[in-house]
């Protein structure tokens, strides 16, 4: 993909030794400057982001844009199309589980690889859009890095803060799309918002606000100041399979905050009776949680976060050298 100004194109992007594409708009503004990528559809029923990416696609022109906003419609567009589950149907694994890539490896592995190479390794910055599964509830959040060089973590962070999302999570995880962009050196979040396969209209409109307040604090949209929002961190998660097979029964919603040994939920057996309670192991608040009452033995089942003591917001923003946040643009 070479850079022309002042240019906006559909492109479709061939996955070596594989039949998958990629469906892409790439945004020239008049001369070269960072690159910037917005992606979704990792996980092919998540469709707030790709509802997002789509709008956004047809909103934005050159004339608007400095640098490049390159956006992925659908990083798993053939699990989109057959509305599989969220993984990659032609070999039913999870693409955000699939990095590093292999070129010679499974479907999946060669997606990741093709990823890696053309889209992490020509990007400066990467917003990576989701939403609960096809079965879970959320409320929003994002991630950031905690498990990168600290000055991927900084700007990772910063660009989290540019949403409005309520929680920012520190993230260790490494081998997830945003994850292990940060292990390239590429700063990404993992925008969290919508989910049980559902297309509401607010919640597309908040991604797209929180993708345009992203792109004015990292400069490449100059129409507005950058909005400046309020969040609170959770500094650990806790990310809870189910025990055993059976029904679930949760007693709480996401947002909602907990105290440490309450009762989150519990599983019951197909008659009615009760197998096992799950109870929380900190204060803190839900994050996602499955709204389905049938759970299998070793699925997610609900994720909580652990609050972080007010003022550890800003660890990144102060450095040796005393670097501080800029208001509306990052260097």
């Amino acid at each position: 993909m070479n850079y022309e100004p002042n240019s906006k194109k559909h492109i479709v992007l061939s996955v070596p030794g594989t039949d998958m594409t990629i469906p892409v708009t790439m945004i020239c503004g008049g001369a070269p400057g960072n690159t910037i990528t917005i992606s979704a559809g990792v996980h092919s029923r998540e469709y707030i982001g790709i509802e997002a990416v789509i709008r956004l696609a047809q909103e934005l022109e050159p004339g608007m844009v400095q640098g490049t906003v390159l956006l992925l419609h659908c990083c798993n567009y053939a699990g989109f199309i057959s509305r599989s589950s969220d993984v990659v149907p032609l070999d039913g694994k999870n693409l955000n589980r699939a990095f590093p890539g292999d070129r010679n490896g499974t479907q999946t592995q060669r997606l990741a690889a093709f990823l890696e190479a053309e889209i992490i390794g020509n990007t400066d910055y990467l917003v990576d859009l989701h939403s609960g599964g096809f079965c879970e509830a959320l409320t929003p959040h994002v991630y950031f890095h905690d498990a990168a060089e600290p000055k991927v973590c900084k700007m990772s962070q910063q660009i989290a803060e540019l949403t409005s999302a309520a929680y920012l999570v520190r993230s260790t995880s490494k081998n997830g799309f945003y994850s292990y962009a940060g292990q390239c050196g590429v700063p990404a979040i993992i925008l969290e918002r919508g989910g049980s396969g559902l297309l509401h209209e607010d919640e597309v409109l908040a991604d797209i606000a929180d993708v345009k307040n992203i792109l004015r604090g990292l400069g490449f949209l100059s129409d507005a100041p950058a909005a400046q929002n309020i969040h609170k961190v959770i500094q650990k998660g806790y990310y809870v399979d189910s025990p055993v097979s059976g029904c679930w029964y949760p007693r709480k919603h996401p947002g909602d905050r907990i105290n440490k040994g309450e009762i989150l939920g519990e599983i019951r057996d197909i008659y009615g009776a009760p197998v096992c309670g799950i109870y929380g192991e900190t204060e803190g608040v839900i994050l996602y949680q499955t709204i389905s009452l049938g759970i299998e033995k070793g699925k997610p089942m609900i994720a909580y976060g652990e609050l972080a003591e007010e003022g550890s917001l800003h660890e990144y923003k102060n450095g040796a050298a005393g670097e501080e946040l800029l208001d509306t643009a990052f260097p």
